[in-house]
C-alpha cells in the first residue's frame, strides 16, 4: 500500500490541501518556481503542463500571469484537484492521459511545456522519448522548463527516501542537472540551454529552460 496517498485520501479536502502544502515546502518553495516561470513566459502563453499533479503550483504562477492559459495533462486519475476555481476557465484538466496520447489529439502546438518534479519519477530508459514527445508538442521556438532536484544534498535524500516509502515510487532515480543537460541536448539539440535560477535561490532544486531550434515558419 502507497501510505502517502492512502492517509490522503481519508482527509477532508481542506485538511488535505493544507497538509500536502506543508509536506512540499519541507523540499521546494513553490513561489519561487511560479516566479521563475512566470518571468520567462511569453505573452499570452497557452503552456503544457505534464505531470502537473495537484496543480497548487500553477495557483502561483496564474495568479502572476492572467494572460497565460493551462493544459494539465497527467497519467494520474486526478489532476488539479487543487486548482483554485478563480482559474477554472484558464485551465484544462486531462487526467489519465499520457504526452504520447496527447499528441494524437492535438489542436494547435503549445508556447512551452512545464514538467515540475516528473523527471526523476520516469525509469531512466524512457526519458529521451518523453523528452522527445514534449518538444513535438510546442511551437518550433516553444520552450520546455524542467524543475527537479540535484543529488547530493540532504533534501534531496530526504525527497528521495520520501518518494520511495511515503509516496510508495520505488523506481525513482534522481537526475542532476548536468544528467538533464546532457540528455537534452542529445535528444533536442536546443537553442539556449541553462539553469534559469532557482538553484541559486531554493537549492537543491533547480529550474531548466529548454529554447528549442528554429523560427516560427510564416503559414
Amino acid at each position: 500500500m502507497k501510505i502517502g496517498p492512502a492517509v490522503r485520501r481519508l482527509m477532508p479536502a481542506g485538511l488535505e490541501r493544507k497538509a500536502a502544502a506543508a509536506y512540499r515546502r519541507v523540499f521546494v518553495d513553490l513561489h519561487k518556481v511560479a516566479a521563475l516561470v512566470a518571468g520567462a513566459l511569453p505573452a499570452d502563453a497557452h503552456l503544457l503542463d505534464i505531470g502537473g499533479g495537484d496543480g497548487e503550483l500553477l495557483n502561483h504562477l496564474l495568479a502572476a500571469r492572467p494572460d497565460v492559459r493551462v493544459t494539465m495533462v497527467d497519467i494520474a486519475g486526478s489532476v488539479g484537484k487543487f486548482v483554485e476555481p478563480v482559474h477554472f476557465d484558464r485551465v484544462r484538466r486531462l487526467p489519465g492521459t499520457s504526452i504520447e496520447a496527447h499528441l494524437g489529439q492535438l489542436d494547435a502546438p503549445y508556447d512551452a511545456a512545464l514538467v515540475s518534479d516528473v523527471m526523476h519519477h520516469l525509469p531512466v530508459a524512457y526519458r529521451a522519448q518523453f523528452l522527445r514527445s514534449i518538444r513535438d508538442a510546442l511551437r518550433p521556438s516553444g520552450a520546455l522548463f524542467v524543475k527537479d532536484i540535484e543529488p547530493g544534498h540532504p533534501v534531496a535524500w530526504l525527497s528521495l527516501v520520501c518518494d520511495k516509502y511515503v509516496s510508495g515510487d520505488r523506481g525513482v532515480t534522481l537526475v542532476s542537472l548536468a544528467e538533464l543537460l546532457a540528455l537534452a541536448e542529445a535528444e533536442l539539440a536546443p537553442q539556449a540551454a541553462g539553469e534559469i535560477g532557482l538553484h541559486r535561490v531554493d537549492r537543491p532544486n533547480y529550474l531548466v529552460r529548454l529554447d528549442l531550434q528554429g523560427p516560427e515558419v510564416p503559414a
